[in-house]
């Protein structure tokens, strides 16, 4: 109190004073709005300071949080999309799995469309007469990738009756002709072959057999006497199912001739042209889930003529060089 008595007793003498002591009294706050003019949107907390700086640094700061709101909105419209992607997928992997594929398995197209379509094959005591032993289960894949041989699946439990009839070969020899044989017919099916039936891997068998009668004409040689040859010969594995070398040892014990063959169409082509005949080791594709042999006895501009001893379809249509080609492991030309 001193110190402003002494002031105001100065200040009255000159009056120069007391603007000075009124701004000295006056709240700091007022002092710069009286300085600097009014400051708005400047409430109770503000730190704003003369020259706007802090409205700088607010601006920066709303840009940051826009591009943070921004990011984040672009990352749940991402994540949507992904979602509604993955439902999408979804839901067509299931309506795929509903249905199976035709041509897996080397199953023909259509074949698998017919099955949906007809009522079960076999009736259920059939069925379980079927897996009564080892076979049912290697029986019941061939009919469900080849109907073709359904007869055969649905007779297995009477498989005894056609064991050991007689078998006339003379209607399936025809001049100039490679006769088609298959090898689930049930004249000869259900016979052994190896520890295995012939039916379900005696397709080597009876591809040499389609070839002897071809050439000789001897219709006692059968599908079911060519396989004990081939199994008292060694020719039979229970891996492979038939060697390789039935085709060239074997063939010449029978008085035919088997020579290996380079995979080139021309020389194909050549071997059938000299009126030989050509047999092919394929791997899974059109004609098998595993291995399988074939046996090609012609061509023309549209391709080769096959048997196949396991479906009569593939031996009504021709094949391409091109399609053939990535399913052939080995092939032999057999001849006289």
């Amino acid at each position: 109190m001193g110190y402003d008595r002494a002031i105001e007793r100065n200040a009255a003498g000159r009056g120069t004073l007391q603007p000075i002591i009124e701004q000295m009294r006056e709240p700091r706050g007022r002092q710069y709005q009286r300085q600097y003019g009014e400051v708005r949107n400047a409430g109770p907390q503000s730190t704003r300071q003369p020259g706007g700086h802090t409205g700088k640094y607010r601006t920066a700061a709303r840009r940051k949080a826009c591009k943070r709101r921004k990011r984040r909105r672009q990352a749940l419209g991402f994540l949507k999309f992904a979602l509604c992607l993955a439902l999408v997928f979804g839901m067509s992997v299931a309506v795929r799995g509903a249905i199976t594929p035709g041509g897996s398995l080397g199953e023909a197209p259509e074949m698998g469309k017919n099955r949906e379509m007809k009522s079960p094959i076999l009736p259920e005591e059939d069925a379980d007469a079927l897996y009564a032993d080892g076979y049912g289960e290697d029986l019941a894949k061939l009919l469900e990738l080849n109907e073709e041989a359904a007869d055969y699946v649905k007779c297995y439990p009477e498989r005894e009756n056609y064991k050991n009839q007689p078998i006339d070969l003379t209607n399936e020899l025809q001049a100039d002709e490679v006769p088609l044989l298959m090898q689930w017919d049930k004249r000869w099916g259900y016979n052994a072959y190896g520890n295995n039936m012939i039916g379900l891997a005696g397709c080597g068998p009876v591809c040499l057999t389609m070839a002897y009668l071809h050439f000789t004409g001897d219709t006692a040689m059968t599908p079911r006497e060519m396989a004990v040859f081939a199994n008292d010969n060694g020719y039979y594995t229970g891996k492979a199912g038939t060697k390789w070398s039935l085709w060239t040892e074997g063939a010449e014990k029978l008085g035919l001739t088997g020579e290996e063959l380079p995979l080139d169409e021309n020389v194909m082509k050549q071997m059938l042209d000299m009126g030989k005949l050509i047999v092919c080791s394929v791997g899974p594709g059109d004609f098998t889930t595993e291995g399988h042999f074939i046996l090609i006895r012609g061509y023309d501009g549209n391709g080769f003529y096959v048997n196949d001893p396991n479906r009569r379809s593939n031996s009504e249509k021709q094949w391409d060089y091109d399609t053939l080609q990535g399913q052939i492991l080995n092939l032999w030309a057999l001849s006289e």
